[in-house]
């Protein structure tokens, strides 16, 4: 099987402080299996509004993707910085957007999704947050979420027949917005991070995976593990939609073989124990695929799964040790 062939070839890779010629490799057969170009894209980003708030700047911004899309974001930055800063883009999870990222209050609280009757429990603020510790935070409202009709699946199924993939077209975005990132003064280009909750940890991940300008990823209970062992164990086949599902991704490598391919670039897991999106089985294997390649890189500390008792649920604790390793890696 050829998922075995990519991790021997990982494991024959001469590990040093610096990514390996094979992870242009892989990252070429990940975006092939999108069926994207590997290319960063170009982005002409609109700005709305600027304001002042609680020693922020926050830009509302946007910008036109693929297919017409419009893709919205609010651009967060202390007022007083000097010199360029890290940045995080920061992506939702599947009942929330850039609005519930970018709330003045920050910790769980309520919020309600257009369209729904009632209020959910959900992390808020936190990318202001972000910026008041001193990033430059992007919060961007995904693809075929919140009020960016028609839902993401029924926009999977659609893209599939024509040769496309969902995953690949929302990657699209966020590419597009480390494009931006690169561009702002304020931003240190080599400082770049994605992080995100649920269907944003899933695309945080895919998208370091796919694009070397993103030094750090720090996804938190999305759906990162293993594929195989997904397919074993899972209590709910149904529980990811249609684009979490990348065609053929299997015959080329479980989702550890990848990320091995990319140490010793920093990469955190939030993986609480009993989230059905990601059995600890799965996490389990990832961890023994990855741990040995940057081990090997002499970076063991660039590379942090934490795996605390408890369910699907971005919680205090792990925004903190978000920030934590973001102080220690970014």
């Amino acid at each position: 099987m050829l998922r075995v062939t990519l991790f021997a070839l990982v494991l024959a890779v001469s590990a040093t402080a610096q990514p390996t010629p094979f992870a242009a490799v892989v990252r070429q057969t990940f975006a092939d299996l999108l069926k994207v170009p590997l290319a960063p894209p170009e982005v002409d980003v609109k700005v709305a509004s600027t304001k002042t708030e609680d020693g922020l700047v926050i830009e509302d911004l946007s910008w036109e993707s693929l297919d017409g899309e419009i893709v919205p974001a609010y651009l967060i930055r202390p007022a007083q910085a000097r010199g360029p800063l890290p940045a995080v883009i920061c992506l939702h999870g599947s009942s929330g957007s850039r609005e519930s990222m970018a709330t003045a209050t920050f910790g769980p609280g309520e919020w309600t999704t257009p369209g729904a009757a009632a209020p959910h429990q959900r992390m808020l603020g936190w990318a202001r947050e972000l910026a008041r510790r001193g990033y430059v935070a992007l919060a961007i409202t995904q693809r075929g979420l919140d009020r960016r009709g028609p839902a993401i699946n029924t926009q999977a199924n659609l893209l599939l027949i024509q040769g496309r993939t969902a995953m690949g077209a929302v990657l699209y975005e966020i590419r597009q917005g480390v494009t931006y990132l690169g561009r702002r003064p304020e931003v240190d280009a080599q400082r770049i991070a994605t992080t995100g909750m649920s269907f944003g940890g899933i695309t945080s991940f895919y998208s370091w995976l796919l694009d070397d300008r993103i030094r750090l990823a720090a996804p938190i209970c999305g759906g990162v593990g293993s594929l195989a062992v997904f397919l074993e164990k899972a209590q709910r086949h149904s529980y990811h939609g249609t684009y979490w599902w990348v065609p053929d991704m299997l015959l080329k490598g479980d989702q550890g073989d990848f990320a091995a391919a990319l140490a010793p670039r920093p990469l955190m897991l939030w993986a609480p124990t009993e989230d059905i999106g990601m059995p600890r089985e799965g996490v389990d294997r990832f961890v023994q695929q990855v741990r040995p390649a940057y081990e090997r890189a002499g970076a063991a500390d660039a590379f942090e799964v934490r795996q605390p008792a408890g369910e699907h649920s971005f919680t205090p604790e792990a925004f903190e040790a978000l920030t934590a390793f973001l102080g220690r890696r970014l």
